[in-house]
């Protein structure tokens, strides 16, 4: 019996990127629209959620302001940073003000590329590193998904209601551990099943500053802000690991025993005797004995489990029955089987047939006969053995249809 098991871990993992479809349009900010506005509407699809003056902007080697450019930002000495993007050439950027008085920072938006399905199961990554001037850095960034979009905003446009406090964001990282890396890109996912209407997607911070752990990582730094690159935004369906059903080799075969698709999470098949790969999606088994396998699939913090049973013939059954001259047939069979003798085996001498199932419970056993009726065995694969005495002479699959 083919099982799964879904479990979701805390600690962050490794996620590759895989060929499932990425529902987020334009995920590291390379097709724009303009470079001249510094905004994060110059990335096509994007836009600022927030309810006052502050805004994200589109860092590309495109721009003629130095403050956007990528990699280097430099507006004076307190606003410069430098980083390499995760991939491609461009990035963007996000941040709040450690104000109490400002208690909303700005958040990118998007609208996906479809709308998500109700009851999959999603995961959401996006990756972020801190500005080399931030003073500030902070916990619990997520991803909020909703049914209909924010208001963008606009430098010295209508102010909208705060949102900080207001959502709880189906994503959120660890509270308590912030994220303050200014050298290389720290990994922000979860995962979460669809309620079926969430078409949008918002990233960033969620909460009122007394729900964060703030943490004044670079005291000597002078901008006062807690500010972000963000690049490689991704939303994609989690396929469950997939086993091949139960199935049935002779010794010496071998068989497929994975039916996953062509993705790059992380695989891991245990036990690992007889396995052509133990990381690969679809390896090949070729088991000298029954053995169940155990496939384990982990992509983004979502973790699926599923297992096959190979069960092993004890012989090569057509190459001893034709050795023996034992012919079984036909196969498949209907109702009846028919047992020809060619050799000179003396049947006087204690022959019989036992027929099995292929978890090994005896089903038939009875004395030679020509022919044996099946027709009340069930539909299956069965283990058709012809015995002198407590030895076996031949052993063949047949199949009852």
């Amino acid at each position: 019996m083919v099982r799964f098991v879904l479990f979701c871990f805390v600690l962050f993992c490794f996620v590759l990127k895989t060929e499932s479809q990425n529902l987020v349009p334009n995920p590291s900010f390379e097709t724009y629209n303009s470079c001249t506005n510094i905004l994060i509407n110059s990335a096509d699809g994007w836009c600022t959620v927030a309810n006052q003056v502050a805004n994200c902007a589109h860092l590309h080697p495109c721009h003629s302001d130095t403050y956007t450019q990528a990699p280097l930002q430099y507006l004076d000495n307190c606003f410069k940073s430098y980083q390499m993007p995760h991939s491609g050439i461009a990035y963007a950027e996000f941040g709040m003000s450690i104000s109490a008085s400002q208690q909303e920072g700005a958040r990118p938006m998007i609208k996906l590329i479809d709308t998500l399905e109700t009851g999959k199961i999603y995961c959401v990554t996006y990756y972020i590193s801190m500005w080399n001037n931030a003073k500030y850095s902070f916990d619990k960034l997520g991803a909020l998904l909703t049914p209909t979009p924010f208001p963008c905003s606009t430098p010295g446009g209508t102010v909208f209601p705060s949102i900080a406090g207001q959502y709880t964001p189906q994503v959120v990282t660890t509270p308590g551990i912030v994220f303050e890396d200014t050298l290389g890109w720290e990994e922000v996912s979860g995962t979460f099943t669809a309620v079926g209407d969430e078409a949008y997607l918002t990233l960033g911070d969620f909460f009122l500053h007394s729900q964060h752990l703030i943490k004044n990582s670079y005291p000597t730094n002078c901008n006062g802000l807690a500010e972000y690159y963000i690049d490689d935004v991704s939303v994609e369906v989690v396929e469950i690991v997939k086993a091949r059903n139960d199935t049935l080799i002779n010794q010496g075969d071998s068989v497929i025993v994975g039916n996953n698709a062509s993705e790059a999470a992380l695989f891991s098949w245990q036990p690992t005797v007889g396995l052509s790969c133990i990381n690969c999606q679809n390896p090949k088994a070729s088991p000298s004995v029954t053995t169940t396998y155990t496939v384990t699939k982990t992509q983004c913090k979502a973790v699926t489990s599923d297992v096959i049973t190979v069960t092993v013939s004890p012989v090569g059954v057509d190459e001893l029955a034709n050795a023996n001259g034992i012919k079984i047939s036909p196969n498949p069979a209907t109702d009846v089987l028919n047992i020809d003798i060619s050799t000179s085996l003396d049947i006087t001498k204690e022959l019989s047939v036992k027929i099995t199932d292929i978890l090994g419970k005896e089903l038939v056993l009875t004395d030679y006969q020509n022919q044996i009726n099946i027709s009340p065995l069930d539909t299956g694969i069965y283990f058709v053995s012809i015995l002198q005495g407590n030895k076996t002479l031949v052993t063949k699959k047949v199949i009852k249809q």
